[in-house]
């Protein structure tokens, strides 16, 4: 989201000198991939080569290193693991489908629905190619080449005279680099990205793919069951899968949309292993997963934890209750906040779940106990000078402490999901475009052009006055907490003399937005178009006139963040490489949104004293959690035919039933969301689409007992694409249409997973549900059915298994909507 671009920047009050040296002496060497503690390590596409693969092969792994990843040719299995807007997606078909979770490309299906056509309650199927939708800002991009360009990165930084010198040096040579990737062939583009605390450098060229279109996409009960009580949970029971196409010119090169466009053909697609995976079975990650900061210093991770994340837990909190209350009185504001709320309510609970996992792994007082390991370390006398490295950190951290408050603050307003920050936008654009290149801010580079244009446009599309009033009011009166000396002056005199809660200040933000035409594509476009920053200057709307102030106290806090990140390309390597002689395990690089691979077994485990959690969930304990009302909610053509689900060749032999989801112990992050699972021969067993609440924490720290992440089975979709969709050619497309009519595969006989007869289970359920919905008004749908799951449906105890099941549930659903 967009308020990520604000971050916080301080200074050091150390003097470096003496470790610039040391600082910049080679790279830390990571240990060798296969001493890694169980499947820990999201591995670079290089590093494949060094992974233990004897043992990989008598896990399940039927590829050599070059069949995964060729690095003198760039190909490879990863290269069919695509990057979709900061999703990770694959292609699996030679005729460009590519497939990514439901909630990738969530923005593009509420950008199509409208009240009349909601594509978000009813789903999509493409029968034909010419009924396939163009998804609006989705992008493909297909990794082509990965070279190192350490070298040329550290010659300019090594020769700066000053921090911020250095940081501008290195912006410099990273922006020639991608310019001059970007200029070898249409639709290339390029990006740089830094390793192991800045001490390697790789550039990544990438085809990208701007004309892209839906194909399918499930209806949200489907696609979001559970809704926001089960994310982060398990046992899960979402189908959260949709399929795109990618399209190209007639020469297979990027161009916009055009009705001449035919389907791009990848060098390299996944075919679909229909039998899919067993609890024991190897499976790899490959994607692109975001951000870990799992190398923070002590002082940082401290203040992420008191500062940072009870931070954005506050402020989420109050947006999404904004968000709900108007949304629930306006069908049409509903959609047009729906993806702004979803994004919030899964920060929410993940900034929830990181502070309970942190604290249940001890992490804080295992870093500090490493913070006095290193520091002893350091005070050796060989080690002169490495004391001077963690006094700069702890200085650091403490500088950034005094400023947050305020740097929040602002970022909180400018950014806010409203028309203000597409103002923001277009003022920041009109103001770097006169620059070169390579001075210009982040996201603000020619190349820019279209993404900044789309991301003002998408807040024009779901622009809406009272939830922009609200949420900017709410903005305010956060600010106003901050001592009003510290805050920008812009925000300062929002402020006044003001206190109180948002009440106090929507008589302000009200008449900003009321009083400006910024709300209109026709008169932001042509100042968008003109990138007239003196023009902007004059201007006498009041939210331009709001958004230039709010841009000065950015480009000052941007200036105190080049002099950060110059001292950081100093005190980051030198800290990573004193990491190394206290920490044991690997010193894998963190996630950084590049091409990563990350090895695991499909397997349970223990969520809490007492409690076996199984690795897999089936059709029968969807519909045992069944309310009738969302999240816990199917549509009636699901419902009716789930009773047949067992005995199709989608189901598994095993378990006796069609398996929706499993849990492996992959290295997951954000990032990874849609990332293809496949097996030891490279075929696609489902997508990566969450973690357990357990594994939030593992962004900061790997855990073999809980770091546990969720994949929706590929089979449910194949039963969905079959049985409920009749989708024959999207079938015939996957080389799957001949397995259509086949009973279920022959198999061990199912073992019973639960205990009592189907009819007990029934009147069990029946119990639960009804004691939900007459407890309705003080939790949300499904709470009560979910705490049951969440104590015991995971266990031996409570998940349904029976494939009678399935009908029996079914008839009472059905029976209770008729009822209703």
């Amino acid at each position: 989201m967009s308020h990520r671009r604000l971050r916080a920047v301080a200074t050091f009050t150390a003097p470096i000198a003496a470790v610039v040296a040391l600082a910049l002496a080679p790279a830390p060497s990571p240990l060798a991939p296969g001493s890694a503690r169980a499947d820990e390590g999201q591995w670079m596409p290089e590093q494949i080569a060094g992974l233990d693969h004897q043992a990989l092969a008598r896990r399940g792994l039927e590829l050599g290193p070059a069949a995964i990843w060729d690095p003198a040719s760039g190909g490879g299995l990863m290269r069919a693991a695509v990057n979709l807007n900061g999703c990770s997606a694959s292609f699996i078909s030679p005729e460009g489908l590519v497939i990514t979770n439901h909630h990738c490309a969530y923005g593009a299906l509420q950008a199509l629905s409208t009240v009349d056509r909601d594509l978000l309650k009813d789903g999509f199927v493409a029968r034909t190619r010419a009924e396939e939708l163009a998804a609006p800002g989705r992008r493909v991009s297909v990794v082509e080449r990965i070279d190192d360009v350490t070298a040329r990165v550290r010659e300019v930084a090594d020769g700066a005279a000053d921090d911020r010198a250095r940081a501008l040096a290195v912006q410099k040579v990273t922006r020639e680099l991608v310019a001059e990737c970007d200029a070898e062939a249409p639709g290339r583009r390029c990006e740089v990205a830094s390793f192991f605390g800045g001490s390697q450098y790789r550039r990544f060229a990438f085809l990208e793919l701007e004309d892209v279109r839906l194909v399918y996409a499930p209806p949200s009960a489907i696609g979001e069951y559970g809704g926001e009580v089960d994310n982060w949970m398990w046992p899960r029971h979402t189908g959260d899968f949709t399929i795109l196409r990618a399209y190209a010119g007639p020469d297979q090169k990027p161009r916009p949309r055009a009705d001449d466009n035919v389907p791009y053909r990848p060098d390299t697609w996944l075919k679909i292993a229909a039998e899919g995976a067993s609890p024991g079975d190897l499976v790899m990650i490959l994607g692109y997963p975001g951000r870990t900061t799992r190398y923070l210093p002590f002082g940082e991770l401290e203040r992420m934890l008191d500062q940072g994340l009870p931070a954005r837990i506050s402020l989420s909190d109050e947006w999404i209750s904004i968000l709900e209350a108007l949304g629930a009185a306006d069908p049409a504001v509903a959609i047009k906040v729906a993806a702004t709320k979803k994004s919030l309510a899964n920060r929410l609970k993940n900034a929830r779940g990181m502070l309970e996992g942190v604290r249940t792994l001890g992490l804080l007082e295992r870093r500090r106990a490493e913070e006095e390991r290193l520091l002893e370390w350091a005070r050796r006398p060989e080690n002169e000078g490495r004391e001077a490295v963690l006094k700069a950190l702890a200085d650091e951290s403490a500088a950034s402490r005094r400023r947050a408050p305020a740097t929040t603050a602002l970022g909180d307003f400018a950014y806010a999901p409203t028309i203000v920050d597409g103002v923001v936008s277009l003022v920041r654009w009109a103001r770097e475009r006169p620059k070169p290149d390579h001075e210009r801010a982040n996201g603000y580079t020619e190349r820019d052009r279209d993404k900044v244009w789309e991301s003002i446009e998408r807040r024009l599309r779901d622009h809406d006055e009272e939830v922009a009033t609200q949420l900017l009011a709410a903005a305010l009166a956060r600010a106003a907490a901050v001592p009003a000396d510290a805050l920008p002056p812009v925000l300062r005199d929002m402020v006044g003399g003001t206190k109180g809660d948002r009440a106090a200040f929507a008589p302000t933000t009200r008449r900003l937005l009321r009083g400006s035409r910024m709300i209109d594509a026709d008169a932001l476009r042509p100042l968008f178009d003109a990138a007239d920053a003196d023009a902007l200057r004059a201007h006498r709307d009041p939210l331009i006139a709001a958004a230039n102030r709010l841009v000065d106290a950015i480009e000052a806090n941007e200036a105190e963040g080049e002099r950060l990140r110059g001292r950081m390309l100093v005190l980051e390597p030198e800290y990573f490489k004193m990491l190394e002689q206290v920490r044991s395990g690997p010193l894998y690089p963190d996630a950084n949104g590049t091409l990563r691979l990350s090895v695991a077994t499909i397997k349970g485990y223990r969520p809490r004293d007492g409690l076996e959690a199984l690795p897999q969930t089936t059709l029968g304990g969807q519909l045992a959690k069944l309310t009738g009302a969302a999240p816990f909610d199917l549509p009636a053509r699901v419902i009716e035919r789930a009773a047949a689900a067992a005995s199709t060749y989608w189901a598994d032999p095993i378990a006796g039933d069609l398996v929706l989801c499993q849990l492996s112990d992959a290295d997951t992050t954000g990032g990874n969301s849609g990332s293809p699972a496949v097996n030891g021969r490279g075929e696609l067993i489902g997508l990566n689409f969450d973690r357990v609440w357990e594994n939030i924490a593992g962004d900061v720290a790997y855990s073999p007992e809980r770091s546990r992440n969720i994949i929706v089975d590929v089979r449910y979709l194949l039963w969905l694409l079959d049985r409920v969709e009749d989708a024959s050619e999207l079938l015939r497309e996957l080389e799957l249409d001949a397995l259509r009519g086949r009973p279920r595969r022959d198999g061990p006989k199912a073992m019973s997973q639960g205990t009592g007869s189907v009819s007990a289970k029934v009147t069990e359920i029946t119990e639960v549900t009804e004691a939900t919905e007459a407890d309705g008004a003080g939790a949300p749908p499904g709470a009560a059915i979910h705490a049951s799951a969440a104590a015991g449906c995971s266990c031996r105890a409570e998940e349904p298994r029976l494939p009678a099941l399935a009908l029996l549930l079914g008839a009472l659903a059905l029976g209770r909507r008729r009822r209703r």
